[in-house]
């Protein structure tokens, strides 16, 4: 009743912080205010004239789906904020269904536990900066996290069919939203092709998705209003397929992948263990392949484009050392535990390759696969958390972990810049 009682009074704070951070401006990002800003006219227009913005849309020159825009002008009607305000409590589902999927996937660990673990999305710049200044990125996340949660049902044969068809449904909103999402179909078809095989629902299950997809492909290639591959694209069609910008996605992603992992790993809910002992055919080649990767790694034209970027190690590197050998070294030992993982579950590298190709464009924030990467490594990868240790020590060092990198966040947008 204690554990009960306190949680819910935390909760209530963190929940009060991000108020105080809606009434102050709040901008941990340091770019999401300007985004809001300078996309405000796109929801105008489509309140002034919804059919002719909606099939002239890409002569605005912006990559995102209208989709969220064609909501937000909807909203236009409640005034500025409140606009904001439904679209900070809309976006508050997150935690929410990032809750009710840890409770499908850690059934048996407390509940308050998996609250506090789920809470923790309310302290990452991405969602505070997005769900204050509201965003299209969050709405896909939004929508993605609802098609995980259907897809855990449909694992733990909850109605495994009819959820089938709702995380198709989900998934597909989740892509109309932020066409990257689009992208995890491959992952979720394969795993409903394992459970059904050749069937009557696999069948269903295709012709969904064929009947979602259409209106999206018929929008952008028949209709030509093709927004994705606009002039403000960043080579989005060009250059995706070549061995740097594949480099530079494999480097940085496992990257960000030690940066949400490192709080876990240091309270064992993540146990990495490496053995060097023997040296194995396979082994050399793994290493090989990584110096291959690095051989070809280089982030600094992309980042010269936007001034910003590469996530928090590449940064970090560059900062302390002029160069990325710190990134390459610390992205070497998540390497080699992802190939383990991979090796252990084929759908494991399914799933990364579908992060890799989510994003092809050859810029890359960090924002981009927040919280989708931290809720990825609870929720779908295979053989990653050990629930023995999910306990209070672990909420405590990665709330703490966060916390310092929130507030670091916040000291150096409004202090030391």
């Amino acid at each position: 009743m204690i554990l009960k009682k306190n949680t819910f009074i935390f909760l209530i704070l963190i929940y009060l912080s991000l108020i105080v951070g809606f009434f102050t401006g709040e901008d941990v990002i340091g770019g999401a205010i300007n985004d809001y800003k300078g996309h405000s006219h796109i929801a105008e227009r489509f309140n002034e004239n919804f059919l002719f913005t909606l099939f002239n849309y890409n002569e605005l020159g912006h990559r995102h789906s209208p989709i969220f825009y064609m909501l937000k002008s909807i909203t236009l009607y409640f005034g500025e904020i409140g606009q904001k305000v439904f679209f900070l409590h809309l976006f508050l589902l997150i935690p929410i269904y990032f809750y009710k999927c840890l409770k499908i996937r850690f059934n048996d660990v407390s509940k308050n536990y998996l609250k506090l673990l789920a809470a923790i999305i309310l302290l990452f710049p991405t969602f505070r900066a997005y769900a204050i200044w509201p965003d299209p990125h969050l709405l896909g996340v939004l929508f993605f996290i609802i098609s995980i949660f259907y897809y855990l049902k449909m694992k733990k044969n909850l109605k495994p069919f009819q959820n089938s068809l709702l995380n198709t449904f989900f998934l597909s909103l989740a892509a109309y939203t932020s066409p990257n999402f689009g992208f995890f179909v491959i992952f979720f078809f394969l795993e409903f092709f394992k459970k059904f095989n050749f069937s009557k629902e696999i069948l269903l299950i295709s012709l969904l998705n064929v009947i979602l997809a259409t209106p999206f492909f018929y929008y952008l290639f028949y209709l030509d209003v093709n927004f994705i591959f606009n002039d403000d694209s960043w080579d989005i069609g060009d250059n995706f397929y070549s061995l740097n910008n594949i480099s530079n996605k494999i480097i940085i992603i496992i990257s960000l992948f030690l940066f949400y992992l490192f709080p876990l790993i240091l309270t064992r809910l993540i146990n990495i263990k490496y053995k060097f002992t023997k040296f194995s055919i396979k082994k050399i080649f793994t290493i090989i392949l990584y110096f291959f990767i690095i051989y070809f790694f280089n982030f600094s034209t992309s980042y010269e484009l936007t001034n910003s970027g590469g996530g928090f190690f590449y940064n970090l590197s560059n900062f302390l050392f002029h160069n990325n050998y710190l990134l390459f070294f610390i992205s070497f030992f998540i390497y080699l535990y992802l190939i383990k993982i991979f090796i252990f579950n084929s759908s494991n590298l399914i799933l990364f390759l579908c992060l890799i190709f989510s994003n092809p464009q050859v810029t890359l924030w960090q924002a981009n696969f927040s919280p989708t990467i931290f809720c990825l490594i609870l929720l779908l990868f295979k053989g990653i958390i050990d629930k023995n240790h999910l306990d209070f020590k672990t909420l405590i060092i990665s709330y703490s972990y966060f916390f310092i990198y929130l507030i670091s966040n916040i000291l150096i947008r409004n202090i030391l810049i």
